[in-house]
């Protein structure tokens, strides 16, 4: 190994002059091609600098050809008279990692984990407190229960069993029942998206879609982006199989454009969203909004997984077409569920994307699951072949706009001046806006102590802001109970705002940039 020498005066950085002294050797043939650099460890030790000193520099040659990296052996150098090293960026080592912020030191990524994972484990503390007897629950992100009509899965079991008498028996391929899939390709190409079931594939609800997708990026080298706030279960399924989230953050309309444009960089990208009655803000992405996603997406050649499991629930429109309609089914993959709209203990969702995605992504399923289980599959058909969705569709819509009605009513009449939220056309959540400098995490507390719970909106963001909002839901709380609760809630309010504003302390990890 040469020697290096470096100038801890000098204004050039450690790192380049290590880098430098490295190259040179190298165009002096004194490092010969397939030669091994040292470790990482053993050259920062010999040289008294730290690791990332030296991961930069070799990170500098990656980049420019000079080394290569081969995964569980080291770094080596490449020949500089081999045109295919020159200029192209050698395989990443796996314990580092790529983000919108550039290289990532790997200390840096457990460091932000961890603080990532520990105020998520203090703020899920807080549901301790949601199990106090006689509260008024705005917390429950799931259908009504009681909602559908009584024997209402006996009945479309029967109907399975009479199309299929063996269909509990039977396996399926992972893409699910060919019936069910015509039939929600069907629903999409008569909203105007020309759909064919060869490009849908039946999921174990949404949530099983989302870790397809996790599983997906990983074999694809993609960034994974998503929107926030957001339900938690999102960035969870992402992480669980080592992805770095990154987020953008939103406001009514849609991912903010300017949080956007930080990713802008060429690299490969999934971008997770809720575009329709998003949760937990209850709002659609705005038609601007849609305009610059596609320019973006089309510039930086990402993948969007639009998540319109609410699709099914505007109260008095239809709802904007699927992204499928204008972004495409090669940038879109659509997720869809019955979980929302019917019943989540039924776990029937699908997502629809191309044709060769889904072939790839059935391979994915195979290896979780075999298939989705053939009898709910069986249920799910029944369920859209008859009437009973429709029916229950129309039953749903008007118990979730009664209360969304109930609870702006009692918003407007009770709550102090200078708070804010927003009027879902559908679904079953809002989104609830106090004044800055004040916590809605100290609101909760106020709040319990009434006998009122909700979700404090740290909750909802992978990197825990939001301190100032919370997610107000009202699908499932009797409707002689909504005014009561919105009264006792701005009671706290009140209490809350007699102090001047201030830093609310918990402000959020940011975006690491």
């Amino acid at each position: 190994m040469i020697d290096i020498t470096i100038d801890r005066e000098s204004d050039t950085p450690l790192y380049a002059q290590i880098r430098e002294s490295l190259q040179t050797a190298i165009e002096k043939k004194e490092l010969k091609p397939g030669q091994q650099l040292p470790p990482v460890t053993a050259l920062a030790k010999n040289l008294g600098v730290t690791q990332t000193t030296i991961r930069r520099a070799f990170k500098d040659l990656r980049e420019t050809g000079s080394v290569g990296c081969h995964v569980g052996r080291g770094t080596f150098v490449l020949d500089p008279d081999n045109p295919e090293n020159r200029g192209e960026p050698a395989a990443v080592e796996p314990e580092r990692s790529q983000t919108g912020a550039g290289y990532v030191d790997p200390d840096f990524l457990m460091v932000a984990r961890r603080l990532r994972m520990g105020i998520e484990k203090s703020l899920d503390t807080l549901t301790v407190l949601t199990q106090r007897p006689g509260l008024i629950h705005f917390t429950s992100g799931v259908p009504d229960p009681t909602i559908s009509e009584e024997g209402i899965l006996e009945e479309l079991a029967g109907e399975a069993f009479k199309t299929d008498p063996h269909i509990y028996q039977n396996t399926c391929p992972p893409p699910g029942l060919l019936d069910l899939r015509k039939e929600v390709a069907a629903r999409y190409s008569r909203s105007g998206v020309e759909i064919s079931p060869d490009q849908v594939m039946i999921t174990n609800g949404s949530q099983q879609a989302v870790s397809i997708m996790a599983q997906y990026a990983l074999e694809n080298k993609q960034r994974v982006i998503c929107e926030t706030p957001c339900y938690m279960g999102i960035p969870k399924a992402f992480g669980a199989v080592g992805h770095w989230v990154e987020s953008i953050p939103r406001d009514e309309k849609g991912p903010i454009p300017e949080r956007l444009n930080r990713f802008r960089d060429g690299k490969p990208s999934l971008f997770y969203l809720c575009p329709k009655l998003h949760n937990p803000m209850g709002t659609d992405v705005s038609p601007e909004r849609r305009a610059l996603l596609r320019e973006w997406a089309e510039d930086q050649n990402a993948l969007l997984v639009a998540d319109e499991i609410f699709h099914d629930l505007y109260f008095e429109k239809t709802g904007p077409e699927s992204f499928l309609s204008d972004f495409g089914s090669e940038r879109t993959v659509a997720i869809g569920s019955f979980s929302k709209s019917f019943m989540t203990g039924i776990r029937i969702g699908w997502m629809i994307t191309s044709k060769e995605r889904i072939r790839t992504m059935a391979a994915l399923k195979r290896a979780m699951d075999i298939g989705s289980p053939s009898l709910m599959q069986g249920i799910a058909l029944a369920l859209v072949r008859t009437n009973a969705y429709e029916n229950h569709l129309q039953k749903a819509k008007e118990h979730y706009r009664i209360r969304r009605d109930a609870m702006i009513k009692a918003l407007d009449r009770y709550m102090p001046k200078g708070v804010t939220w927003t009027r879902p056309e559908g679904g079953f959540h809002m989104w609830v806006t106090l004044p800055k400098g004040y916590s809605s995490i100290v609101l909760f507390l106020l709040a319990i102590e009434r006998g009122v719970a909700f979700f404090p909106g740290p909750q909802m963001d992978i990197d825990h802001r939001f301190v100032n909002a919370f997610r107000f839901s009202y699908g499932s709380v009797d409707l002689d109970r909504i005014q009561e609760g919105v009264e006792l809630l701005a009671d706290a309010v009140r209490e809350l705002l007699k102090a001047p504003p201030n830093d609310p302390g918990l402000s959020g990890l940011g975006d690491f940039a």
